[in-house]
C-alpha cells in the first residue's frame, strides 16, 4: 500500500567540521572517525542519523542520501568529495544499525540509508558507519583532515511501465502535451530503450504537433521555439537518455536556500563568485515578489541564510547544475518528471501532482510561524480530500512570497495525498511553490544527456563538469540555460488556471531556456538506483 500521510515537514542537514547541527527533522549528530586502517588507507565515519515521517511500504520508501565533504586543515582551496567503499556483490565495509539497509553507489560518492522493513514514523539509526577510501582519494594520512556530513531525503521511485501524456482533449489546455503516436492518447514507456520522437505513426513518442511554443518578450530568451519534432518531422530518443522506466531515487523536496550554502561554504571565493553570481536577476512581476524572502547573504567568505527551509529561487540551470554536481546527484529528464507524479498509475486528463484535476486556487492562504521550522498554513488549508493544496498565485494575487518546502504536509488537517500536494510516491511540491528543471527532449542537446551523476567537484570557477549534461558548450562546462526546460508550475506566474503550467504533462515551457534568473525559478535532482 502506497503511503500519502507520511510526508510531513521538510527535511535537510549541514554538518559542520564534525560538529552536529540539525535542521528540521533530519538530524545527523555524534559524527567521528571511529576507527582508521593505515595499512587498507581506509576509515569509519561513524554518526548517528535520523528524521520523522519516514516510512517503507510494499512499493517505495524514503531514505537519506548521505556523502562527506573533507579537507585537510593545513591545506587551501575547496573541499574534496570523499570516496566511499564499494565491493561489487559483497560488504562494503559499511555498518548499517538494527532496522535500517546501507547501499551504496558503485561510484561511491555517498551511500542511501533507509529502512529494512516495512513500516513508518521517525527513524533513529545509532552508530551509522560508513567506510571512507581515503586511499582512493591520494590521501596518505588523515590526521590532520575536517570532515562535513551532510544528507539530503530522497524518495525511491521503483522500476516499471508507467504513461507519459494524459489524454487532454481540449486543444486549448493541450501544451505540447505527450502522445503516443498522433493518437492523442498516453503513451506508454515499457523499457529504456530508445524512443521515435514525432513523426506521427503508432508507437513513437507525439507532442500534439509541437503546440507548446511559448514566447515571452523581454526575458533574454535563448530559444524559445519549441520542440524540434513534431507529427511530421521525427528525432530519436537515444537508448542512453533516462526515461524513468528503471528506477530511481528523487529528492523528496525542491532544493533550499541552506543546501546552496552548504555547497557556497565549501567552496573558493572564485566559485562562490559564480555560484552566487546575481546579475542576471529578473523581477519578471516586480522586485518585492519571492526577493523579500531572499535571505542568503556572504560576510567574509561565509555564507548564511534567514530562510533555510525555503525553496532557493533565482535559480538558473548553471548554478542548478552545479549543485547537482556538488551533491553527486543528477537532472532530472522529462520523463522522469511525469513518472516521478503519477508512478504506475493511468493518466487522468488534466491533473496535478496529486493524482487529480482539482486545485485549490482560492489563493487565501495565510502563512504562521513564517521563517521558522515550523512555518505553516494558519488559514485557507483545504482537507476535503478532493481539491489539491498547491503554492501558486491565482486570480486575487494575494499570496507574495514564496512558501518553504513541506509547508501542505506539515498541516495538522493533512488527510493525505490530495492535500498535502504530494505526488504518488510521496514527493512534494512536484505542482506548484519554485518551478521543475528538467532535461527537454525537443532539443539536441537534451537529447544527448546519457544520465550520468556528478563526482562532487566543480571547475575552479564553479561550474559543473560532469559529461552530456545539458548547457555545456564548451567542453563539460555547463554555462548555459539550455535544453533544460521547466515543468510543474512556479509561484510567481499569475493566472486563474493553474492548468497554464502546473499540469503534470503540461508541456508549455518545457522547451523554453531562458537567460535570465527569474523569482520562482528552483530545482530538484535525481539519482540512479543500482
Amino acid at each position: 500500500m502506497k503511503r500519502f500521510t507520511h510526508i510531513l515537514i521538510i527535511s535537510l542537514l549541514w554538518m559542520l567540521s564534525m560538529q552536529a547541527v540539525s535542521a528540521n527533522n533530519l538530524q545527523v549528530s555524534n559524527i567521528q572517525i571511529a576507527s582508521i586502517d593505515n595499512i587498507g588507507q581506509t576509515a569509519q565515519i561513524q554518526f548517528d542519523i535520523s528524521w520523522e515521517n519516514s516510512w517503507r511500504d510494499t512499493e517505495n520508501w524514503d531514505a537519506a542520501w548521505i556523502f562527506i565533504k573533507y579537507k585537510d586543515v593545513n591545506a587551501t582551496g575547496a573541499w574534496q568529495h570523499a570516496s566511499l567503499n564499494y565491493v561489487d556483490g559483497s560488504n562494503d565495509g559499511h555498518t548499517a544499525p538494527a532496522g535500517s539497509s546501507i547501499s551504496t553507489p558503485a561510484d561511491g560518492k555517498g551511500a542511501f540509508i533507509y529502512r529494512s522493513a516495512n513500516g513508518d514514523g521517525t527513524t533513529n539509526f545509532v552508530n551509522t558507519r560508513l567506510q571512507w577510501n581515503y586511499g582512493q582519494d591520494g590521501l596518505l594520512s588523515i590526521n590532520t583532515v575536517d570532515i562535513k556530513v551532510f544528507a539530503i531525503e530522497m524518495v525511491y521511485v521503483p522500476q516499471g511501465s508507467y504513461y507519459l501524456g494524459d489524454g487532454q482533449t481540449d486543444a486549448g489546455q493541450i501544451y505540447g502535451n505527450f502522445e503516443e503516436g498522433s493518437s492523442g492518447n498516453p503513451f506508454q514507456v515499457t523499457s529504456e530503450a530508445a524512443i521515435t520522437l514525432g513523426g506521427g505513426a503508432a508507437g513513437s513518442l507525439g507532442n500534439n504537433n509541437g503546440s507548446n511554443m511559448h514566447v515571452v518578450g523581454g526575458c533574454g530568451c535563448l530559444g524559445d521555439s519549441g520542440d524540434d519534432f513534431n507529427d511530421v518531422s521525427a528525432q530519436t530518443l537515444p537508448a542512453a537518455f533516462p526515461k524513468g522506466f528503471d528506477a530511481f531515487y528523487c529528492m523528496k523536496y525542491e532544493m533550499t536556500q541552506q543546501q546552496v550554502v552548504d555547497m557556497l561554504n565549501c567552496s573558493t571565493p572564485a566559485q562562490q563568485t559564480t555560484i552566487a553570481d546575481t546579475s542576471n536577476y529578473y523581477p519578471f512581476f516586480g522586485a518585492t515578489i519571492a526577493t523579500s524572502r531572499f535571505g542568503i547573504s556572504e560576510t567574509a567568505g561565509t555564507y548564511t541564510t534567514t530562510e533555510p527551509h525555503l525553496p532557493y529561487v533565482y535559480c538558473d540551470w548553471v548554478r542548478a547544475a552545479a549543485y547537482a554536481d556538488w551533491a553527486a546527484l543528477r537532472p532530472m529528464s522529462e520523463l522522469e518528471f511525469e513518472k516521478a507524479c503519477r508512478g504506475f498509475e493511468m493518466p487522468v486528463a488534466g491533473e496535478y501532482a496529486w493524482g487529480n484535476a482539482n486545485a485549490d486556487l482560492s489563493d487565501n492562504f495565510t502563512q504562521s510561524n513564517l521563517s521558522l521550522p515550523s512555518e505553516g498554513i494558519a488559514s485557507g488549508y483545504s482537507a476535503d480530500g478532493v481539491s489539491g493544496n498547491v503554492w501558486v498565485r491565482s486570480g486575487s494575487q494575494n499570496m507574495t512570497t514564496i512558501a518553504r518546502v513541506g509547508i501542505f504536509a506539515a498541516n495538522p488537517a493533512n488527510t493525505g495525498r490530495v492535500s498535502s500536494g504530494a505526488s504518488v510516491w510521496g514527493i512534494m511540491e512536484l505542482s506548484g511553490n519554485a518551478w521543475e528543471r528538467v532535461v527537454s527532449v525537443g532539443h539536441t542537446m537534451g537529447r544527448q544527456y546519457t544520465g550520468e551523476h556528478g563526482d562532487g567537484v566543480l571547475e575552479a570557477d564553479g561550474y559543473a563538469n560532469t559529461p552530456n549534461w545539458p548547457g555545456a558548450f564548451i567542453g563539460t562546462r555547463v554555462t548555459e540555460n539550455i535544453a533544460v526546460g521547466y515543468r510543474g508550475g512556479g509561484f510567481i506566474y499569475p493566472t486563474t488556471n493553474l492548468h497554464t503550467n502546473g499540469y503534470v504533462s503540461s508541456r508549455r515551457v518545457n522547451s523554453s531556456y531562458y537567460n535570465t534568473i527569474i523569482q520562482d525559478d528552483g530545482a530538484r535532482f535525481v539519482r540512479t538506483a543500482n
